[in-house]
């Protein structure tokens, strides 16, 4: 058998493996879940600090249950995707729109050429 890949006698050369050298991981969500749950187990005690730095007075924080910790992380993460959410859509109808419109005068103009013998 040569060396070059090729075949003697019925032998098949043999084939090389590819293999992906890339693999794309997904993204994965429990990181900012657990970077939002964290913070919020802080967040009542560095908004007191803020305010007192800012000379307003008000009562210290208590330590809060982890359901109301869970809870707020939940809302605001909630909050946050809502208004990606309605951008988004809104962008989406904007391409609609301008889209249509793009479409309808290209339309026009082939029918005109076609009416007028342009073609």
């Amino acid at each position: 058998m040569a060396d070059d890949g090729s075949s003697y006698a019925g032998v098949a050369p043999k084939k090389k493996i590819t293999q992906f050298v890339h693999w794309a991981r997904p993204k994965s969500s429990l990181y900012e879940y657990n970077y939002d749950y964290g913070s919020y187990y802080y967040r009542n005690m560095i908004d007191y600090l803020d305010s007192r730095s800012r000379g307003v007075r008000s009562d210290i924080p208590v330590p809060q249950y982890w359901e109301e910790r869970a809870n707020r992380a939940y809302m605001d993460r909630n909050r946050r995707t809502q208004s990606v959410r309605i951008n988004r859509d809104a962008q989406l109808l904007q391409n609609i729109r301008s889209s249509q419109s793009h479409y309808v005068v290209h339309a026009k103009t082939v029918a005109r050429k076609l009416t007028v013998g342009g073609f």
